[in-house]
């Protein structure tokens, strides 16, 4: 009778802790990031009555006779499956979609955590709220050969949002212009137009295109730049004749001209390089003097689906689509992409990549450890920490302005919490059932 009383006990105190574990579930189905916990029984060491033997002759095998000793709690396995995501609107909150967990450091420690409900403390840093970890994330910095391009750190570091910091005037030095210059049309000779005028002289009738776009001197003061395209030459030369001027500049000065050709399948002839620099001349107005290159074929920028200038027989629709300066500035907000990238906004219309969140995964992710707080600690059988960037290497992607769930389904909790409750129950009546049959022992004496 003693092995049933202990059966029950293990029974009774092992559904004990899965009720626990179906409690503490239930009790963070409206945490953050929280990942749900699942019970897994074994089965004790049985007592053998009598070993199991083969047949012989005559006689066939018998199997072995064992008593099962009870059970016990053989795992506590956290799963981590993907939460809904729920949209809240604030800039500083960040969803994760797919693998992956932020990088928190609480000072010199690294902890990891799906829970994106962040803010920015007094000094200006991500950090988590309710516990104040900084949040990890790769600086990215200006090329220096291209002020355009921005260039990803190596190392981790706090991300820091300097709100109101002021963004410094800078003096456009490149204009990209992309679009349809119309075939249709035809060429103007030479004679009739005077492209060294200022502005030079194009007759009402002529074959011609304009269009103007913002540039900035080095005091970030905003100037209109004006470009003409005029068809010059045989029609079957495809040539195009241009000039650029300042029509509020010293009366309109003429700061550039050139000359460049199309190919019969419509796109510019690069060979020679049709791109040229001009000359500003902003002294007059207390500014550098700007060297500006003019990009027709688009190939001096990183962009991958842009083509630059094109000659089809379609209306006129060239313009530049990107100048690269801008006028003072002070950065009033920022978001995060899908990538990770926390993308400054500055009141004067800039757009700056500053920080680049970063993720880690790990080879067994149901091995890492809880630590409370929504958050895990390396363990001897998680792995190593895969530290990148959102959307490489197996991590997903991030979701701005959002917040994962918690990945309780209440429906099949309420379900583990009959089983438990039962499981309890059956137990506890065994123990009781093993109580009496103890007492009618006791008993027979009498």
């Amino acid at each position: 009778m003693l092995r049933s009383l202990m059966s029950g006990v293990s029974g009774a105190r092992g559904h004990q802790t899965f009720l626990d574990v179906v409690g503490n579930n239930i009790a963070n189905v409206n945490t953050v990031g929280f990942k749900k916990s699942n019970v897994r029984f074994q089965d004790l060491l049985y007592q053998t009555s009598r070993g199991a033997m083969p047949p012989v002759e005559g006689r066939g095998g018998v199997n072995s006779l064992q008593v099962g000793l009870g059970v016990r709690v053989a795992a506590i396995e956290t799963i981590h499956t993907q939460g809904n995501i729920n949209y809240t609107g604030s800039d500083t909150d960040v969803a994760i979609q797919g693998n992956g967990y932020y990088v928190l450091a609480d000072g010199e420690n690294r902890i990891y955590t799906r829970a994106g409900n962040f803010t920015l403390d007094s000094q200006n840093k991500i950090v988590q709220a309710g516990t104040g970890y900084r949040v990890q994330g790769y600086e990215m910095t200006p090329d220096p050969t291209d002020p355009t391009k921005f260039i990803q750190g190596s190392s981790l570091s706090d991300i820091s949002i300097p709100l109101g910091a002021k963004m410094e005037a800078r003096a456009t030095t490149k204009i990209g212009f992309r679009c349809n210059l119309d075939s249709r049309v035809e060429p103007v000779a030479e004679e009739e137009w005077n492209p060294y005028a200022t502005p030079p002289v194009v007759p009402a009738e002529a074959s011609s295109y304009s269009t103007t776009t913002e540039i900035y001197d080095s005091l970030g003061k905003a100037h209109e730049l004006e470009v003409t395209w005029v068809r010059t030459g045989n029609k079957e030369d495809n040539q195009w004749s241009w000039y650029a001027h300042m029509p509020d500049l010293n009366g309109g000065q003429v700061v550039g001209r050139g000359q460049f050709s199309f190919g019969d399948d419509g796109k510019i002839v690069t060979t020679p390089d049709p791109n040229t620099s001009i000359t500003v001349n902003f002294g007059v107005e207390g500014a550098e003097d700007s060297t500006i290159l003019l990009d027709f074929t688009g190939g001096s920028f990183d962009k991958e689906t842009i083509e630059g200038v094109t000659q089809y027989a379609s209306p006129f629709t060239t313009k530049g689509y990107f100048q690269d300066g801008c006028k003072m500035g002070t950065l009033e907000k920022f978001a995060v992409a899908y990538d990770g990238t926390v993308m400054g906004s500055y009141n004067n219309g800039q757009n700056v990549p500053m920080y680049r969140l970063a993720l880690a995964n790990f080879v067994n992710p149901e091995g890492l450890t809880k630590v409370g707080e929504t958050h895990f600690q390396e363990s001897s059988n998680s792995g190593l920490a895969q530290i990148g960037i959102p959307g490489a290497d197996g991590n997903g992607v991030l979701v701005g302005g959002a917040l994962e769930l918690s990945n309780i389904d209440l429906t099949e909790e309420f379900t583990q919490l009959i089983l438990a409750q039962r499981g309890f129950q059956a137990n506890a009546r065994v123990i009781t059932t093993s109580d009496q049959v103890l007492e009618e022992q006791i008993n027979l004496k009498r």
